[in-house]
């Protein structure tokens, strides 16, 4: 009787995580889509394929959290990369890197718009200007993405465009408010 009663606990667990709403925001103060570009999602160079966007600003810009979330990991390097990864709605495992100081803990709850760090350089590429290095994770497949005839395709079913992520619920909520103001 215990095993169906434990496999039910984790299966509500699991299934909250997907019914929480998933809130959205730049994560860059004052960054627009013109900051990035999107084609740098999987990009492939040589071995590797980029995971994310780097989207540029001023170093010391304030980054904040673009969605809701649990703080798993959080590094303060003066010597290295700074990084925070939360885990936010729909199991997603929001890495933001490049940065200059982190401002949260681990284990530590973040709202949508809270201040997690600023932007900061790459310490191993001086080439390039500030920027904060977005991807994200999902712990779970998204069926929805599986190309077999793409490089990496099983590898991508586990991550989100961040380009995609960031302006579809831009243009949403601006055709909200559009729809708003009409009445």
């Amino acid at each position: 009787m215990q095993k169906p009663l434990l496999f039910l606990g984790v299966l509500t667990i699991v299934m909250m995580g997907y019914w929480i709403p998933e809130d959205r925001q730049m994560p860059v103060e004052g960054a627009k889509p013109y900051d990035w570009n999107p084609a740098a999602y999987w990009y492939v160079g040589g071995q590797n394929a980029q995971k994310g966007i780097n989207i540029f600003a001023r170093e010391g810009t304030p980054v904040v959290a673009s969605t809701s979330g649990w703080v798993v990991y959080s590094e303060n390097n003066p010597a290295g990369d700074n990084t925070v990864l939360v885990l936010g709605s729909k199991w997603r495992l929001h890495n933001y890197a490049n940065l200059e100081k982190v401002d949260v803990k681990p284990g530590s709850w973040v709202k949508t718009g809270e201040k997690i760090g600023a932007v900061g350089l790459p310490k191993q590429n001086t080439r390039r200007p500030a920027n904060l290095y977005y991807s994200i994770r999902s712990l779970s497949p998204q069926v929805s993405e599986l190309k077999p005839e793409k490089p990496f395709w099983l590898d991508q079913v586990f991550h989100v465009n961040p380009h995609k992520f960031l302006t579809e619920y831009q243009a949403s909520d601006a055709q909200a408010a559009q729809a708003g103001s009409a009445h």
